[in-house]
């Protein structure tokens, strides 16, 4: 179904070989929607009149308007256009549409000042909006934007343009954060591979055993993966398939489109684009998909290259003069694979030839699969051609495994090392690491290397001690020190741009600090699991929104359910709408018992990231004993703590 507006546009319907298009299509999807096997999906920023030109025949017919008489506006006094426009110039803005019409009739005149002087104010918007941004490495992107403001009628969508761009750079730093965690982890791992072998030598003194210590050597073999052989000619893991990828909710949809490309080459989607943070299997997928086109397709020609290793070759080639042949190689393929295109920032030089590369592949139906860190538009100095080649397909995402898919992907890991592990110990392992998947097969190795060389059956308490022992812990995001209350007099305030988790009985101090801040100006919204009238009566807040957190329905009081994406909608158009304010959020035991904890944890983080871009604080009151021990501490590690004694 596609949607433009929030309203239906056209609708397609399809069930083995039988088809309908148009109103009947949409009747069957909306019977669909209802089965508790039916998985929605949505989709952001397609080409919406591309697919309305090429589905023309699943339009829907739009309902009659009824025609609403215009009020006229009355003419305006020239002396007044005159003096707006001298300060619209001042401002530098482009007035030249309504110079043009100086000597048209009155009313056209009037209009066309209108029309300026709203698009201005949504200019004016958009331009605070973008002076607040850091643009580094979109500096190219922003000089643009820059230049679209100063003409705010002939591009009125410029504060969507804004909006793309902050969240581009908001994206690349939330990147870059993880893949520095990343790296710091990667760093890390001769380390680990020390403390195991110290691990072993303490448990056989205090065992007293004789037996003979193994080596760092021989530790760091078994902690570590052998790398998967690969085709020489296509440079394809033969190991990463479809059927060794656990598929879980994080991953479905990216899943399914990798597949339905492997399929159906150059058809389905071209180019596939998979997104992910460092770990999480998109590197698995385009392997995968070339594995299944190069054993499926009669003489098929699969290439897979990194970002750097086409660079390389491409500079290579200069220098030896066989740019030809590079070529060939490249755009001589039935399919071309090409990972880590985040680090085309670095990369200048390669921009032209990928640019030309995928436009041949792309014009001769050849299968194009991408992947990458981050969007295309929140890789810095990007060429903009690229951008909009890299988009002109499916952007498929994937997101950190859930608890489910974490079991999953550790009971799959158990049976191809042939090592029996009980579930209880499984469920253990896939609670206490929750990164990504690489780092939970990281954790198996370990908790089967010790048990190997310990001798020691794998058990809830043996997993817990090589996983938690304090000094062989990757290197942790800093977790922010935790206040003690003695009394209320004694707490210092909140401030912007912070978030806070207060553990207490009652959210008693919660809205107390809630109402302190807010003191200081700014407005409030408060989402709570208590009744809002007696939080008014008993706290007197000053909010100018509160929310009762419920399933019930009912009148009086404004409510709002548990789904979570609902809720970041309501947060975040309160803070579009003012520059300072606090949120409190009390009952994220009650969204954890309607949703999952995973769910609500990303639900947090994304509150998280747009809090600490903001002049806005934010509480989350949490009673003691709601959430699991590990549940709480995964919690603690992301906000500052105030534990009220």
């Amino acid at each position: 179904m596609l949607l433009r507006g929030g309203n239906p546009e056209a609708s397609l319907h399809q069930r083995e070989d039988a088809q309908e298009r148009g109103r009947t299509a949409l009747k069957k999807v909306w019977q669909d929607s209802y089965d508790e096997s039916c998985i929605l999906e949505l989709h952001a920023r397609v080409d919406m009149d591309g697919l309305v030109r090429e589905y023309a025949d699943a339009v829907l017919e739009r309902a009659s308007k009824v025609v609403k008489k215009t009020r006229v506006p009355q003419a305006l006094d020239r002396g007044d256009i005159e003096k707006q426009l001298r300060i619209w110039k001042e401002r530098s803005y482009d007035v030249s549409a309504i110079e043009a019409n100086l000597d048209a009739e009155p009313s056209v005149l009037t209009a066309s000042v209108l029309a300026m002087r709203e698009a201005v104010k949504k200019a004016d918007t958009a331009s605070e909006v973008l002076a607040g941004l850091d643009v580094s490495g979109f500096e190219s992107r922003a000089a643009i934007l820059r230049e679209k403001l100063r003409d705010p009628v002939r591009h009125p969508d410029i504060d969507a343009e804004v909006e793309l761009l902050r969240e581009a750079t908001e994206s690349m730093r939330r990147v870059e954060s993880r893949r520095k965690l990343e790296r710091s982890r990667e760093r890390d791992f001769k380390e680990r591979t020390k403390k195991v072998l110290e691990l072993v030598m303490k448990q056989r003194r205090d065992a007293k055993s004789e037996a003979r210590v193994p080596s760092s050597e021989e530790v760091e073999k078994a902690l570590e993966e052998p790398a998967p052989p690969r085709d020489a000619a296509t440079n394809l893991a033969l190991a990463f398939t479809f059927e060794g990828f656990t598929v879980g909710e994080s991953n479905r949809f990216a899943h399914t489109a990798a597949i339905a490309v492997a399929k159906q080459p150059a058809k389905a989607y071209n180019p596939l684009l998979i997104t992910s943070g460092p770990g999480l299997g998109k590197t698995h997928l385009l392997h995968a998909i070339g594995n299944y086109i190069a054993s499926h397709v009669d003489r098929a020609k699969v290439l897979y290259l990194t970002c750097e290793a086409f660079g390389t070759g491409l500079s290579e080639a200069r220098e030896k003069g066989a740019l030809g042949a590079f070529r060939e190689r490249v755009r001589g393929v039935d399919c071309l694979l090409i990972d880590d295109i985040q680090f085309l920032s670095g990369m200048p030089e390669v921009h032209e030839e990928l640019f030309h590369a995928f436009n041949e592949l792309h014009g001769a139906e050849k299968q194009i699969v991408l992947a990458s860190d981050r969007p295309p538009k929140a890789i810095a100095n990007l060429d903009d051609r690229l951008i909009s080649r890299f988009e002109s397909g499916l952007v498929a995402g994937i997101e950190p495994p859930e608890l489910a898919t974490r079991v999953a992907i550790l009971e799959r890991r158990s049976r191809e090392a042939k090592v029996t592990i009980e579930p209880d110990v499984v469920k253990l392992i896939a609670g206490l690491v929750e990164n990504n998947v690489r780092e939970l097969g990281g954790a198996l190795n370990r908790v089967v290397a010790f048990s190997s060389m310990m001798g020691r059956p794998i058990t809830e308490d043996l997993a817990r001690q090589v996983l938690t022992e304090p000094a062989f812990e990757a290197p942790p995001i800093p977790t922010p020190a935790v206040v003690e209350r003695v009394e209320p007099a004694v707490l210092q305030g909140l401030t912007p741009g912070r978030s806070y988790l207060i553990e207490e009985e009652r959210p008693s101090e919660a809205f107390r600090r809630f109402a302190a801040f807010l003191g200081g100006g700014g407005g409030g919204l408060v989402i709570t699991r208590t009744n809002p009238k007696r939080v008014r009566e008993t706290y007197g807040l000053p909010a100018e929104r509160i929310l009762w957190l419920t399933d019930r329905e009912g009148s009086g009081e404004d409510r709002i359910a548990p789904a979570l994406e609902r809720i970041v909608y309501e947060i975040e158009d309160f803070m579009s709408k003012q520059p300072r304010g606090a949120v409190l959020i009390d009952g994220i035991e009650y969204l954890v018992s309607n949703n999952s904890f995973d769910a609500v944890l990303k639900f947090v983080r994304r509150l998280l990231d747009a809090i600490s871009e903001s002049q806005y604080a934010l509480i989350i009151s949490l009673g003691s004993g709601t959430v699991k021990e590990q549940e709480l501490k995964v919690l603690e590690r992301e906000m500052e703590v105030i534990r009220i004694s």
